[in-house]
């Protein structure tokens, strides 16, 4: 297997958002109102190499539970992620001659397609675990974890009858998160809840089982192709925007991102319109997400997270928090450390 240099962490490949979105429009959520929140037509979605700033899965999953009503929609989003999503990784997991194999190639790739979390493999006495370690420049909201969660555990469900082998390789699951009944339920396996981050729990004999006839053939072209995607999925003019942002939001500067690029202001500008976006507004969205991460983690004083965001005074933090949520960041802050 190829190796390749660990990827930024502040992007991800845009179509494993399909399946999440098919849920949507089975909803009822009208495609137009995906769309408006994506800033990016459905078609560019499904253009093959098309990566968008973590930003932008901050947003569609905040979207996807107010339309829908339901904070457990990745969950039933994450059912159909195998009918529905193909890339080459997903690919590559079939093929591989056994889970073990399998899960390998996601350690390696996972990141680049994810963004917001990196797969770690634990081998213990009594099992092996698949942890999902947040490596994103902005948190992974708990919807989008059930969403990756239960297409995992399907991915490897489906190898392993694909084989002929009827037993359930998981064991069980691991949420960062409260569980509620859904979550045994979608996932068919017991859960634990409110564990030191996400993992799947795999049976260590099915783990290293030998199951698909060898192809090395096919194995060598799909990571071939994988290594074509990531070369060929060049940073957007969003995507620099976003990563110079979010290195330091406190000291963030138009006229200075503009000096980096060597571009001119209002050329860059109009790029950015282009795309749906002034640097305002995109200064405001990353403010507004790495609020709630700082909010959520409890470790800084309010004044504190006000001067990472880059506002002279606490005031101005609670006016734009109470526009962004509804409430003042103290009692953001101590609702959620209640959950």
């Amino acid at each position: 297997m190829s190796k390749i240099h660990p990827q930024p962490v502040n992007a991800f490949y845009a179509p494993t958002l399909l399946p999440a979105i098919e849920e949507l429009l089975a909803r009822g959520i009208s495609q137009g109102a995906i769309e408006a929140q994506l800033r990016r037509s459905l078609f560019d979605l499904r253009t093959p190499f098309t990566r968008m700033p973590l930003l932008m899965s901050r947003r569609f999953w905040a979207f996807a539970v107010e339309q829908s009503g339901d904070p457990l929609i990745g969950l039933a989003a994450g059912e159909r992620f195998v009918s529905t999503a193909t890339n080459g990784l997903t690919y590559l997991f079939d093929v591989a001659v056994s889970l073990e194999r399998a899960c390998a190639f996601f350690a390696e790739y996972f990141a680049f397609f994810n963004g917001h979390f990196r797969v770690q493999i634990l081998r213990e006495d009594d099992g092996v675990t698949l942890r999902l370690v947040e490596a994103g420049s902005l948190g992974a909201p708990a919807a989008l974890t059930d969403y990756i969660l239960v297409s995992l555990c399907s991915l490897v469900r489906r190898k392993l009858l694909a084989s002929g082998v009827p037993d359930d390789p998981v064991l069980g699951v691991a949420l960062a998160s409260a569980s509620r009944e859904e979550h045994a339920s979608a996932l068919r396996t017991p859960v634990s809840a409110e564990q030191s981050c996400a993992a799947i729990h795999l049976d260590p004999q099915l783990f290293v089982m030998p199951l698909t006839p060898g192809n090395p053939a096919l194995e060598t072209t799909l990571v071939d192709l994988l290594e074509q995607t990531r070369r060929l999925s060049e940073s957007t003019f969003l995507g620099q925007l976003s990563d110079y942002l979010i290195e330091d939001l406190a000291t963030a500067d138009w006229q200075q991102f503009c000096a980096t690029q060597h571009v001119l202001e209002r050329t860059a500008a109009r790029r950015l319109k282009a795309l749906g976006w002034t640097f305002s507004e995109l200064l405001d969205e990353h403010r507004r997400y790495r609020a709630e991460d700082l909010l959520q983690s409890g470790a800084l004083e309010l004044v504190d997270v006000a001067d990472r965001l880059g506002y002279s005074d606490v005031q101005g933090f609670n006016r734009a928090f109470a526009r962004w949520l509804g409430c003042a960041p103290g009692e953001y802050r101590a609702r959620w450390l209640k959950l």
